[in-house]
Formats: C-alpha cells, sequence, structure tokens
C-alpha cells in the first residue's frame, strides 16, 4: 500500500512539472516587420545611399513573400548588416558587400507566460549582397607564412599562395529558374544581371598544377629549414628521433601530376578524390570543377552601392516535412522554410540594379 501512495505521488509530482513547462505557440497571434540598420558606417562612403538600396529589398520581401503578409505568430526582425570600411574586398569584388539577415522571433506562452523567442532560439535566415561567391564556391586555401619561418622565404611563401587563392573549387549548376536566376547543387542561388558575364573563368589542369606545385615547393623549402633546426635542438638534448620517411606534399603532387599528359594538361580541371589521391585533380569531367573569378562580371559603370548581385539559400520543404517538423518541436512552426516555399525565387531578378 505503502509502495502504491509513493508511486501516485512521483505520478502527480512529475504531471505538476510537466504542466508548468507546457508551451503553447501563438501562430494567430499578428506580429510586425521590424528592419534594423546595423550597417558599419564609413568614412566618406555614402551611407544613405547603400542604406536605401538595402532598405528597397527589404520592402520587396515584405510585400513579396507571403510569410510576412500577413505577420501571424511572430515578429519579422531584419537586420541589415556588413562592414562598409572592408577595402580589401571592396577592390577585389567592386560592389560594397553587406547582408540581410530574415529572424522569426515566434511567440509562445509558458506556464500561462507570454514570451517571446530571441538570439539563437528564433531561427532565421538571411541573404548575401554583392558577394557572388559565397556557398557555391571555395578559396583554395593553405598556410601562411608563421612566426620562425625563415625570413628570405616569406615573400616567396606569400606571393605563391596569393596565386593559389584565385582558384575556386566549385559547385555545379543544377538548374535555371528564370534568365538571371540560377540554382546550383547544394541549395543556393544566384541573382545576377544575364547580360553581363558569368562569375567564373575556367581553369585548366596545368594552371592549377602549376599553382599548387609552386605553392608546396617553397612550403618544402620551410618545412626543410625547420626540421633542421629541430634536429638541432634535440641534439643539444642528446635526443635521436627515429628514421622517419622524407616524403613531403610536394613530392607526392609532382609525382601525381607527373602522369597527366601534354593534352590532359590543357583539358579544364575538376577535383574528385575517390581514387585516394591528394590531389583529386582530374582532367576527365569528373568532380566539381576548377574555376578562377571573373571580375569582368561586374558592371563598373554602376557605382559601388549598387546591388549587382544577391546569393542565398534555397531548400524549400514538402508539406509533409512541414508537419514532422512540428511534430518534432512540440507545434512549433518552421518560419525558414515556410519562408523559402513562398519566396518568389523567379521574380528575385528585379532586385537586381542595372543601367
Amino acid at each position: 500500500m505503502k509502495k502504491r501512495i509513493n508511486f501516485a505521488f512521483i505520478f502527480i509530482f512529475l504531471t505538476i512539472i510537466a504542466s508548468a513547462q507546457e508551451v503553447k505557440f501563438l501562430t494567430d497571434m499578428q506580429g510586425e516587420y521590424i528592419v534594423e540598420n546595423q550597417l558599419n558606417k564609413c568614412p566618406g562612403f555614402d551611407f544613405a545611399t547603400y542604406s536605401g538600396n538595402l532598405k528597397v529589398i527589404t520592402d520587396w520581401f515584405h510585400a513579396n513573400n507571403p510569410v510576412f503578409n500577413p505577420i501571424k505568430g511572430f515578429d519579422g526582425i531584419v537586420t541589415m548588416g556588413g562592414n562598409l570600411c572592408d577595402d580589401d574586398r571592396h577592390s577585389f569584388y567592386y560592389g560594397v558587400m553587406s547582408y540581410i539577415h530574415f529572424a522569426f522571433y515566434y511567440f509562445y506562452t509558458q506556464n500561462g507566460e507570454m514570451k517571446q523567442a530571441t538570439g539563437w532560439s528564433a531561427h532565421g535566415t538571411g541573404i548575401n549582397l554583392n558577394n557572388p561567391t559565397t556557398n557555391i564556391g571555395r578559396t583554395f586555401d593553405e598556410s601562411g607564412f608563421k612566426t620562425g619561418d625563415p625570413p628570405a622565404l616569406k615573400q616567396p611563401l606569400e606571393k605563391a599562395l596569393a596565386n593559389l587563392k584565385q582558384f575556386y573549387l566549385t559547385y555545379p549548376v543544377e538548374r535555371e529558374i528564370s534568365p538571371g536566376v540560377i540554382l546550383f547543387k547544394g541549395g543556393y542561388i544566384l541573382v545576377f544581371n544575364p547580360d553581363r558575364p558569368w562569375i567564373w573563368k575556367p581553369v585548366t589542369v596545368r594552371e592549377i598544377v602549376d599553382a599548387e606545385l609552386a605553392y608546396y615547393r617553397t612550403k618544402k623549402e620551410i618545412d626543410s629549414i625547420n626540421y633542421q633546426k629541430t634536429l638541432e635542438q634535440w641534439a643539444k638534448l642528446n635526443f635521436k628521433p627515429p628514421e622517419m620517411a622524407n616524403t613531403s606534399v610536394y613530392d607526392v603532387l609532382k609525382k601525381e601530376y607527373s602522369a597527366f599528359s601534354s593534352e590532359e594538361l590543357n583539358k579544364p580541371a575538376f577535383i574528385s578524390r575517390d581514387d585516394g589521391e591528394i590531389s583529386g585533380i582530374r582532367a576527365d569531367g569528373v568532380g566539381m570543377q576548377v574555376m578562377r573569378f571573373n571580375p569582368d562580371c561586374w558592371d563598373r559603370t554602376l557605382p559601388p552601392t549598387a546591388i549587382q548581385f544577391i546569393s542565398l539559400e534555397y531548400k524549400p520543404v514538402s508539406d509533409e516535412e512541414l508537419q514532422l517538423f512540428i511534430k518534432r518541436n512540440d507545434g512549433l512552426t518552421d518560419y525558414v522554410s515556410l519562408f523559402m516555399n513562398k519566396l518568389p525565387v523567379k521574380e528575385l531578378i528585379a532586385l537586381i540594379n542595372r543601367k
């Protein structure tokens, strides 16, 4: 009898805790569309014009994405941000880069108390402006010069690394949604002026091979000198390291690249590491293509404040997936997916500035 009473007490106690933590999402509650300008001001920069160009975009999303019209169940917190003083990036890309982030500060009650999601709990998504390579290409990046490396090799290494960083490993195009709106594999959209040259220029096998060998040749010199210094320090401590194979990345790559014929070296470069090779560079069209950014894609008759490229994640889901999200998250709506599902992607071209 005593055990039964204890069990009943525990059950009632757990029920009280569960009810105290009961959450109800207020999906019918009217919300607001709130735009916050957090762009970093820069001396001499036309802040007002650029802010105005971004406001045109935020207004367009408010008017054209049904998830915001009317807003129910959340406040749409829209942040315009970016470092307008980033001169190095601007000189390469020309157009001033920034971003717009859409966060869904959903409403709910907990134990009868009205609350609202903020920060990390308020799911969101965003768009990148004038940064066309975002999420569709990544540079060939390696380690740079370090403190303690031979000073005489600093300039050669930095030069070789800068040359290597010209090259991008790129995602292939999945389909053209409409002229100037391209979907890439991986779920990213690029919006651009279709009358301008394409953002990528093909790279030959020879070009990327020469760039990688130039970098790793210098890196081999640095590593050899540093290793000799280490051996000298160990000798003073009467420590003798075990014999090790003296094979560098440069030696391995050079052997791999020697297998290419003259004809293959002049073909477009791709990368796939299915064969277990370190470089993965191929001449048979298999894998992700190696490209170089094409600066001619910019229309330099337009001011740097003009919006020439918009890139964004685009991963719409099915109705079944939306319902499954609600079930797995105790009634919470997947507003990010709704945002993507209802986005009129074909019409995004209207946001690009043209002459």
